[in-house]
């Protein structure tokens, strides 16, 4: 867990600020020595670290060479006790919830991604680099109150009474979008055709003023419009005119945009 108001570090941000490669610091394991507090879990594939710690015991470290005597590490406090916005991982995010409310942790990992129940955007992703507009890798976190907040609106199993669809009942019609929605969806679009070789999902957050996780939808949201549209012009459309036209420059990334697009428009 990332408490609030502890800025997250990894061992290759812990490498850099130490001036190390990254192998040489998980060989050495500073943080033993420093006796840094460790904030992800037990069993967690990435080692994490506040960066207020990592900065002090380097600095004293420096102080200590400087005078030549040992470093004596006074490092700042990590916040104990739970707070709405602390960063949970995907295993954190499950254990936040009342025990009557939890899944197992195999269905709980297919909500990921899943297409029936689907846990909302992350808040924040640690290490991970951004192609095409989407961030890969690293990992993902959400804020404790996020996860608290789409469970309780979640309908299923321990649900309230009057909550989700009843029995026998029909699907309703999709959601309108807001005004605003639709509006950024337009500016997206826009930005996206004017753009399409500078566009990102950095880019789009700045310009309209959202998360970077929602302009990573609305970006790709506006690419599948647009093959959508091209596709009506040019049935050959190729996975180049793809790439030329949206700016992606994975040719995976442009077939499945392709792929995607086609399927989509022939069932319309």
């Amino acid at each position: 867990m990332i408490p609030n108001g502890v800025t997250p570090a990894d061992d290759q941000i812990a490498a850099d600020i130490f001036g190390m490669s990254v192998g040489y610091w998980q060989d050495t394991k500073p943080w033993q020595r420093i006796g840094l507090k460790l904030l992800n879990r037990e069993g967690s594939r990435r080692r994490l670290y506040s960066k207020e710690q990592l900065l002090a015991a380097h600095a004293e470290e420096e102080r200590a060479k400087a005078l030549n005597e040992q470093p004596r590490y006074d490092l700042p406090t990590v916040p104990a006790g739970e707070h709405p916005d602390d960063l949970l991982d995907l295993e954190e995010a499950l254990y936040a919830l009342p025990e009557e409310r939890r899944v197992t942790l195999s269905t709980w990992k297919t909500y990921k991604y899943g297409d029936k129940t689907r846990l909302p955007a992350p808040d924040f992703n640690l290490g991970g680099q951004e192609v095409d507009g989407e961030i890969v890798g690293g990992e993902d976190f959400w804020r404790r109150q996020t996860i608290l907040d789409w469970d309780a609106n979640r309908p299923g199993r321990g649900s309230q009474p009057g909550r989700g669809r009843k029995v026998g009942s029909k699907n309703k019609a999709p959601r309108q979008p807001t005004p605003q929605a639709e509006e950024r969806r337009q500016q997206a679009r826009l930005i996206l055709d004017e753009q399409p070789n500078v566009v990102t999902a950095k880019v789009l957050a700045e310009s309209l003023g959202v998360h970077p996780v929602h302009a990573e939808r609305l970006l790709r949201a506006a690419r599948l419009e647009k093959v959508r549209d091209l596709l009506k012009e040019r049935a050959d459309l190729t996975v180049e005119d793809v790439q030329r036209e949206t700016g992606l420059t994975v040719v995976a990334h442009a077939r499945k945009l392709l792929d995607e697009a086609r399927a989509t428009t022939a069932v319309q």
